[in-house]
């Protein structure tokens, strides 16, 4: 039998590299991103904002409710007189703001109804204000004076429940003077005004005591006294002329 055959050197190596070495792993490739994730992800980004919006829109809520409860409670710590008067400022401010709108959406004559509404508002509000917390009904005594305006009988006032007309103090007495005097004596020179007056007269002194009605009527003898004279004096100097 033949002797086998020794292998060559390089067989030898070709050999022990092919037992030696393992094939290669086959490459992974990458997962590819479904466009369905995508916008699911968008869509819980969007959610997200959505909810910090809303609580963003929460806090601003009660940070404002909280601030008008804090003014609220200030302002009642003022005193009432104070109180009236700032609601007269803000009475004004919201009343010239709306006169000075340039808005194209609204005349002139829109813009001056909102700011009579608004005074007539303002007039309300400074009432309950004068009998706040003094323990009466603010229509104590006062039955309800509604004008209407003949020319727009939609357009009506109740004239008792107006500020000027609540008077506490010896100032507001004088500006209700101040107001009534003027609108009844535009209409002096009139055949009715005269009769109108002892019953007018005899009407607002009749809650009066006696004293108080007695410095009435002597402050109406003074007067008719002072008339007398002047009128003598008048009479003389017509005829000197």
């Amino acid at each position: 039998m033949a002797p086998s055959k020794a292998p060559t050197s390089w067989e030898e190596e070709e050999s022990d590299s092919s037992e030696g070495s393992s094939p290669p792993a086959p490459a992974v490739a990458p997962r590819r991103r479904f466009e369905d994730e995508e916008e699911d992800e968008v869509l819980d980004d969007w959610e997200n904002d959505e909810d910090s919006e809303e609580e963003r829109e929460k806090a601003k809520k009660a940070a404002d409710a909280k601030a008008k409860a804090d003014a609220e409670a200030k302002a009642n710590k003022k005193p009432k007189s104070q109180r009236i008067e700032d609601r007269i400022e803000e009475n004004r401010r919201k009343k010239e703001s709306l006169l000075e709108d340039d808005s194209e959406e609204e005349d002139e004559g829109t813009r001056r109804a909102k700011a009579k509404a608004s005074e007539k508002e303002s007039d309300l509000q400074h009432a309950e204000d004068l009998f706040a917390g003094i323990g009466i009904n603010s229509n104590r005594g006062a039955k309800p004076v509604t004008v209407t305006d003949e020319s727009d009988p939609t357009q009506a006032i109740d004239l008792s429940s107006l500020s000027v007309f609540k008077p506490q103090t010896p100032l507001q007495f004088q500006k209700l003077r101040e107001t009534l005097v003027p609108l009844l004596t535009a209409n002096s020179k009139k055949p009715q005004y005269a009769l109108m007056m002892p019953e007018l007269v005899k009407q607002l002194c009749k809650e009066m005591n006696s004293d108080q009605i007695k410095k009435v009527a002597s402050t109406l003898t003074t007067l008719s006294n002072e008339k007398l004279k002047e009128e003598k004096s008048a009479d003389k100097t017509n005829k000197k002329s």
